[in-house]
């Protein structure tokens, strides 16, 4: 067994203040849902381009790397 000791009570009452607590509420939701629907936006867009369904003037999309 270890020795107690005043700084580390402190530091355990720090540490573990938040152990197994949930904040009531959304949260963090709307920002990730945000976030994961810009994403998704972005890969249609690079998916459009790719299949050139999308087309872009100046810009064509090939194995060859040549625009």
């Amino acid at each position: 067994m270890g020795q107690k000791t005043a700084l580390g009570s402190l530091l355990k009452s720090i540490g573990n203040s938040g152990q197994g607590k949930v904040v009531a509420g959304w949260g963090a939701v709307p920002v990730m849902a945000l976030v994961g629907v810009l994403l998704l936006v972005f890969l249609v867009i690079m998916l459009q381009i790719y299949n050139q369904s999308l087309l872009l003037q100046g810009f064509s999309v090939d194995w060859n790397g040549v625009n």
